[in-house]
């Protein structure tokens, strides 16, 4: 992580001047400056040199800009080589030194000015040496480009002058060519990031579909082997390998039943990856093929062998997609396990609908993950930096003559403005691109935790948690986002202040979408005006906390207020009836309870869910003194 500016401009010590003031002056507040010494065509600025001062300051992306100074063939990562045959060509347009070098003219900046009585120390005080050392034969007199940052420049040129009894003139350059440079630079920077962050949310966008089409298929899946199949037909479209085997594994290796489709030698392998390795990923020795972990040391699950990749000069990128999806591959494969379990038990004890609920809170968020990636598809087609390449191609079209283009050429004059507001808005870009990539991961979480959870239910496992209930109900206002705008809803809060609270975090956020997502919906069908949804949390005697949901929706009648938290019963159309009902018995198994009231037909609803703020109340105490009384 970098602990410095995103941009840092290396500079021979001779340009520093300029360039800090350039930077002042284009309001590049994203760079900063930094300088290596100047040699002047003397033992010369190495790779290892450059790299030590990289490593000092940290830059993001170095931008290192010199001459005669740099060693050839340089190339440092994270950072571009800018190289000119002289430092002029940084502060004046190309025509211009060539113009004055071919009229006899030794060409000083003030930076290499303030300094040259050190020359005299390597050259000696010969005169003609001096002169021939560093300006060569040709120089009939010495020309200083004034960039106007050192006030004693005329006066070192004169002493200058006077030592080589050559005339001397001065040409003011001033800071434009040397600024615009910087900004371009600056402008492709941006650009270059825009690109990557626009790359990373497509990344992300497609990690996402990817994970969303695994998540599909475990709702789909019946069966271990549906699951393998479908992870080896989403590998095979990444990878487009020769072959794919999937293998079943155990905590006593590989399901012997699927290796045989595999040859001696590939079984040892895969059996010793399996047992004997705790790496994710293991490559051959040919390198066109990999070796891939479901799972993680004891837990694995499965054992993945892509072999032969279309373009094994993409390995690399080919094994961080597959562990990026290994551990919903996982989840899919222990899915279907517990799935198996979990049917088993039901149709003994009848809880069937546990399974069910878990798959609609799934829905629930996968269908906010699908909203998300629609937004950064948008954001993407709209971008800003869509004019960007016509500036550059404009700029590069009068780069022999810059300072006549940017000096009077109208379109010219403009660009600064152009880039400064196009830096603003790229900033602005990149911020909104990025919560929605992070909102999107949070969602994508949010589907594997419920998996967790209802996994770890199955072991009759209850993960305790201290939370704040104001961030649960916030963080489920965020999963029905955008049900809630579409039905342009206003939504009140009247939080009340409550204690920490203790208890199975995860199933209070289950029952706190429902309630969220009901309300929503109630206005189906209701006129478009005063739509109001209002979210209440009050204390409750008796260490407990309450949440309301109140919407003044198309309201309960009494009739179907009879059976609202029957399981399989729903008034809605496309409804399963699973979520007030498992809402309820998650509320009751947290020793809390689930309530509704309602006037009637077109006068709203209220649901309460009560809770203890403490783990351990209602049921599970009962449990606990029947357990005692019977011991």
């Amino acid at each position: 992580m970098s602990n410095s500016s995103p941009l840092c401009f290396l500079v021979c010590e001779h340009l520093q001047p300029e360039t800090e003031a350039a930077v002042r002056t284009q309001n590049l507040t994203e760079a900063e400056v930094r300088f290596f010494p100047a040699r002047c065509g003397r033992s010369l600025v190495d790779r290892k040199e450059l790299a030590g001062l990289l490593r000092e300051i940290k830059p993001a992306f170095a931008e290192i800009i010199g001459s005669r100074c740099l060693a050839p063939n340089l190339y440092l990562g994270g950072s571009r080589v800018r190289r000119a045959e002289q430092c002029a060509h940084f502060l004046c347009s190309p025509t211009m030194v060539r113009h004055l070098r071919q009229s006899g003219a030794g060409l000083i900046l003030p930076g290499w000015l303030a300094g040259w009585h050190q020359r005299l120390a390597i050259c000696g005080e010969d005169r003609l040496k001096v002169q021939h050392e560093l300006f060569g034969q040709e120089v009939s007199r010495l020309v200083l480009l004034d960039t106007g940052t050192d006030e004693m420049a005329v006066w070192h040129l004169d002493e200058l002058s006077t030592f080589l009894r050559l005339p001397a003139e001065i040409v003011p350059v001033g800071l434009e060519y040397h600024g615009l440079l910087l900004t371009k630079i600056a402008a492709e920077h941006r650009q270059q990031e825009l690109e990557q962050q626009k790359e990373l949310a497509r990344q992300q966008n497609a990690q996402a579909a990817m994970t969303f089409d695994l998540l599909g298929l475990v709702v789909k899946a019946n069966s271990e082997q549906e699951v393998l199949t479908g992870i080896a037909g989403l590998f095979t479209m990444l990878f487009a390998p020769r072959r794919i085997c999937c293998l079943s594994a155990s905590k006593n290796g590989l399901v012997t039943e699927r290796l045989t489709e595999l040859n001696e030698e590939e079984r040892q392998a895969a059996q010793r990856f399996c047992l004997e390795s705790h790496r994710q990923h293991q490559l051959t020795k040919n390198g066109d093929s990999f070796f891939l972990r479901i799972g993680a040391g004891e837990q694995t699950v499965a054992v993945v062998l892509v072999e032969e990749v279309a373009f094994p000069q993409h390995i690399r990128s080919y094994l961080n997609a597959a562990l990026h999806l290994s551990g919903v591959c996982a989840l899919a494969v222990e899915h279907v396990r517990t799935l198996k379990k979990l049917l088993d038990t039901s149709r003994m004890a009848g809880k069937a609908e546990v399974a069910t609920e878990v798959l609609h809170n799934v829905g629930n968020t996968l269908n906010s993950v699908s909203v998300s990636a629609e937004r950064l598809g948008e954001m993407a087609r709209k971008s800003s930096s869509t004019t960007l390449p016509e500036i550059v191609r404009l700029i590069e079209e009068h780069k022999d003559d810059p300072a006549a283009f940017f000096s009077l050429d109208p379109r010219g004059r403009k660009l600064p403005l152009y880039f400064a507001s196009l830096s603003s808005q790229l900033i602005k870009e990149q911020a909104k691109m990025q919560e929605e990539a992070d909102c999107q991961l949070r969602h994508v979480r949010r589907a594997v935790e419920i998996i967790r959870t209802q996994q770890d239910a199955a072991r009759g496992k209850g993960l305790v948690e201290q939370f704040d209930l104001s961030s649960i109900i916030e963080e489920s206002l965020e999963i029905f986002e955008q049900k809630i705008a579409d039905r342009k809803i206003v939504v009140e809060r009247h939080y009340e202040p409550l204690p920490v609270m203790q208890g199975e975090r995860h199933k209070i956020l289950q029952i706190a979408g429902n309630l969220i997502s009901n309300a929503a919906e109630s206005f189906d069908g209701t006129g478009p005006n005063g739509r109001k949804i209002i979210l209440r949390l009050l204390p409750v005697k008796g260490g407990r906390a309450a949440l309301e949901v109140e919407d003044n929706g198309k309201g309960i009648s009494s009739a179907v207020m009879e059976r609202l938290f029957a399981f399989g019963f729903t008034a809605k159309e496309d409804g399963h009836g699973f979520g007030l009902h498992n809402s309820a018995n998650l509320a009751a198994e947290m020793g809390g309870a689930l309530t509704a009231f309602s006037p009637g037909e077109g006068c709203g609803a209220r649901f309460r869910l009560e809770l203890p703020t403490e783990a351990g109340g209602g049921h599970e105490k009962k449990r606990r003194r029947r357990q005692d009384t019977n011991s």
